[in-house]
């Protein structure tokens, strides 16, 4: 299987899009992204920072499984 080139910018973009829905409760808006990113093939990573109390999000490629393996 062939990696296809992400365009990082408009990942990003999204996330922070997705951010900004969350922070004003749109939490439709904010599932609808992530359900976009998912179909980019990429899974969404949420996390707070335990000194600060701030939301993070990152991302990274789904992961591929192995051929012949289920």
């Amino acid at each position: 299987m062939t990696n296809i080139p992400l365009d990082e910018a408009l990942i990003e973009q999204l996330i922070a899009d997705r951010i900004a829905a969350r922070e004003a409760k749109d939490f439709a808006k904010a599932d609808t992204i992530r359900k976009q990113l998912d179909a980019m093939g990429l899974v969404i990573i949420d996390g707070k920072d335990e000194v600060t109390g701030e939301f993070w999000t990152t991302w990274d490629r789904k992961a591929v499984p192995e051929e012949g393996s289920e």
